[in-house]
């Protein structure tokens, strides 16, 4: 600003003659500190507030001083360089108070009307013209210098209110990341229990039919070797929990699917027995998907729990697996339990959520985590009262299906809820 303004007042004196040298000398005196300044405060920004502050009183002592040195020399007694006094008056609207301000402002009216007087000699009476001038520039300083601190206060109320509500909402957010670990936490240890939960009820299951006076040695001879491999399954599950978790960090291998879903189906019948459920395998000659075996027992464990769980006592549980298109393989679980209502069936795979009574929701959403980090789809293909389906697409490391295989699954043949 002080740059154009001296180069404003530059060309219009040259109308009027070369200004004298000592005009440029103060004017280039007064550049150079400006630049000084500048420099000084962009290499050391941010200043502290005091430091600020004097650098302030300073620019404005030297630009009250400025306008009368111009004036000077110029030798002329006619010269509108006190135009100029608004600028320190205009600054210290900016770092100082109203008080301040206002004392600034009395200081340039008194320089300007100092050159009034000085311009007659100090004898009166002084030229109408000069004294309509220096009236104006002094209501100038006054209310241009009140305007714009009265602005610079309304903006820095402003700026302090948005920085305590940028303050509250950095503390909420902090908050609430609190509380989200807390229920990461809950969380977590909900799936930890839940999926505990099902080998310790197939050991208990098994223990118990074991015992049973009716049962006869070969059968408590297989509940016991059950209750031996879901114990195991327990501690490995109890350690590779997180990894099964994490996209990729279990290894992947080809697996035989009918060998794998007839190892789940073994392992729930002691559940099954005490409704007296039948559980029925459609098996296929060649079907393999590509995964990793403790994940998918895991779901299909899941899926088969929900499914005894969900049957009537003497019912059937039906488990089918085949192909679905040319590179997948469909495994389908169908009780006769009751038709799932439509506001559950929109939500019945998040987690949390959950129609049954003591439920914790995790079960179907585990299960279409497992499945869908292995490529594939889990669907509720039918809802019908009696005939409840839920069906895994998991990809297959085959390109296609055996020829002339009877369970090659047209996709429009099933839909999706």
């Amino acid at each position: 600003m002080l740059l154009a303004f001296l180069l404003a007042q530059f060309l219009f004196s040259l109308f009027h003659g070369v200004p004298p040298l000592g005009v440029f000398v103060v004017a280039a005196t007064g550049i150079s500190l400006r630049l000084m300044e500048i420099v000084y405060a962009s290499r050391h920004s941010p200043l502290p507030t005091d430091v600020t502050r004097s650098l302030g009183a300073l620019s404005v002592a030297w630009n009250l001083a400025l306008p009368l040195m111009l004036a000077m020399a110029t030798r002329q007694l006619h010269t509108h360089y006190f135009g100029m006094l608004a600028l320190p008056v205009l600054e210290t609207a900016l770092y100082f108070s109203l008080t301040t301000t206002l004392t600034v402002a009395a200081i340039a009216s008194s320089v300007a009307s100092f050159w009034v007087a000085y311009a007659a000699h100090f004898r009166p009476p002084f030229e109408i013209g000069e004294l309509l001038e220096a009236t104006t520039l002094v209501l100038v300083y006054f209310i241009v210098g009140s305007l714009i601190w009265w602005l610079v206060d309304l903006l820095s109320g402003r700026e302090e209110d948005l920085q305590r509500k940028v303050n509250d909402l950095e503390a909420t957010r902090s908050r609430l990341i609190e509380e989200e670990k807390l229920a990461a936490v809950g969380r977590l240890a909900s799936s930890v229990a839940h999926e505990i939960r099902n080998p310790v009820a197939i050991i208990s299951s098994a223990l118990e039919a074991s015992s049973s006076p009716s049962s006869s040695l070969a059968d408590r001879d297989e509940m016991s070797k059950v209750a031996m491999m879901e114990a195991r399954r327990l501690e490995r599950l109890t350690t590779d929990f997180l990894s099964y978790a994490q996209p990729g960090a279990a290894p992947f291998t080809e697996l035989d699917a009918t060998a794998l879903v007839g190892y789940i189906a073994s392992i729930v019948r002691a559940q099954a027995f005490h409704k007296s459920l039948t559980i029925d395998l459609e098996t296929c000659d060649g079907c393999r998907v590509y995964g990793n075996e403790g994940q998918l027992q895991q779901m299909l464990l899941n899926l088969m729990r929900n499914a005894i769980e969900a049957s009537p006592e003497r019912g059937r549980i039906k488990i089918d697996v085949g192909w679905h298109c040319r590179d997948k393989i469909r495994i389908a679980l169908a009780n006769a339990g009751p038709r799932i209502p439509h506001e559950a069936v929109v939500r019945i795979f998040e987690p949390f959520f959950t129609a049954k009574q003591g439920g914790t929701g995790l079960g179907l959403a585990i299960a279409r985590s497992i499945v869908e980090k292995h490529g594939g789809e889990l669907l509720l293909e039918r809802n019908e009262t009696n005939n409840i389906v839920f069906a895994a697409i998991i990809p297959s490391p085959r390109a296609s299906s055996p020829p002339g295989s009877k369970h090659l699954m047209d996709e429009r043949t099933w839909q999706k809820f």
